[in-house]
């Protein structure tokens, strides 16, 4: 007898079932793959957009930063505060404006003449800060150096000294520093030289005709000097042109050593200085600078053509007189009036903010 066979017969109904099982694993890689792409679209974003607030908050403390350089040399140029050495730095106070974030004040340094160096830091949010290393430079709209105690540019130059022997130098180009209290009278005014510094007496091309005992009564190691200067009548020229076209530049008070000014006699005008005075003076042709009492002048004084300087008492002048556009000029210190070099004196007209621009020479990012 023959076993019996069975026969299985698949129909439709069981194909659909497997096939309903694959998709249902092809739907769950689906929907894992788009949940793996949704979050890492979701990292994505919030990362750039992290990256995106991070670099806008890095330009803000930049240009915060850039912004407080420029609140330095603003500073700078209405209140001067400069380091006159490497090692002596200045402290420059700031007022932030609201809305901005930069440091309250810096440290200036002295790189070289006229050359200054700050950092300045810029804040903002997430933590942000940029820190610009600053370099300044001022270049003074006169002659920077001095070429005697008194230089004589203009043709015909002539001195006269004080008759005889003893009492003091008239003229002397020895460096003297200027007394420290700058209300000082009379002797109290005098100061002892410290080193040597320039000519008394300086001409470009034509020595200097002198009467009286210059022997006693001019001073320095080279108590001449004709050519082989720094300045010429024409660079002379020029600064007093720019002052005379320009009304904002000077006054007709003399300043302080506090507040140095330029300050311009008028031809036919005399301008009376009974008290200390200190910056520049400019006295136009026929004008006169009279020094009453026992006054003290600090900085340069300018004789163009016939324009004097004249005195009562025991007036000085700290710093250099210069004489310019004349085809003969005598300077008479036979009188009460010494003129004597000091680079102190000159110094302090840096202090004239309007003739000495500040500038951003460049800068770098540090941090």
């Amino acid at each position: 007898m023959r076993p019996e066979r069975k026969i299985f017969v698949r129909t439709a109904q069981d194909g659909r079932k497997n096939e309903q099982g694959m998709v249902m694993v092809v739907v769950l890689l689906l929907v894992a793959v788009l949940v793996v792409l949704g979050t890492t679209g979701i990292i994505t974003v919030t990362t750039d957009m992290k990256i995106s607030s991070n670099y806008r908050e890095s330009q803000k403390a930049l240009y915060d930063a850039e912004a407080g350089a420029q609140q330095v040399i603003a500073t700078l140029r209405t209140t001067p505060n400069y380091p006159t050495s490497a090692g002596s730095p200045t402290t420059v106070n700031l007022t932030v404006p609201s809305g901005f974030n930069f440091s309250s004040s810096v440290q200036l340094t002295y790189v070289a003449n006229n050359l200054y160096r700050f950092q300045i830091t810029g804040n903002a949010a997430n933590n942000a800060s940029k820190t610009l290393e600053v370099h300044i430079t001022r270049n003074p709209l006169y002659p920077a150096t001095a070429d005697g105690a008194v230089a004589m540019y203009g043709g015909g130059p002539q001195v006269q000294f004080k008759t005889g022997g003893g009492g003091d130098l008239n003229i002397d180009g020895y460096d003297y520093p200027i007394p420290a209290n700058p209300s000082c009278n009379g002797n109290a005014c005098r100061t002892t030289a410290t080193a040597n510094a320039v000519p008394g007496i300086y001409t470009p091309s034509v020595p200097v005709t002198t009467s009286g005992n210059k022997v006693d009564h001019l001073g320095g190691s080279r108590t001449e000097q004709v050519g082989g200067g720094s300045n010429t009548e024409a660079d002379w020229q020029a600064f007093v042109s720019m002052i005379l076209a320009d009304p904002s530049l000077y006054q007709s008070t003399l300043g302080t050593r506090a507040a140095p000014a330029v300050t311009v006699v008028p031809g036919g005008s005399t301008l009376n200085g009974s008290a200390n005075g200190a910056g520049i003076i400019i006295v136009q042709d026929s004008g006169e600078f009279h020094m009453a009492g026992n006054s003290c002048f600090e900085g340069l004084v300018i004789l163009l053509g016939n324009g004097t300087l004249t005195s009562t008492g025991t007036s000085i002048v700290y710093g250099s007189t210069v004489t310019i556009n004349h085809a003969s000029k005598l300077v008479d210190v036979n009188g009460t009036t010494d003129l004597y070099y000091s680079s102190a004196a000159l110094a302090n007209l840096q202090n004239i903010s309007s003739l000495n621009p500040v500038k951003m020479a460049s800068w770098r990012d540090v941090q």
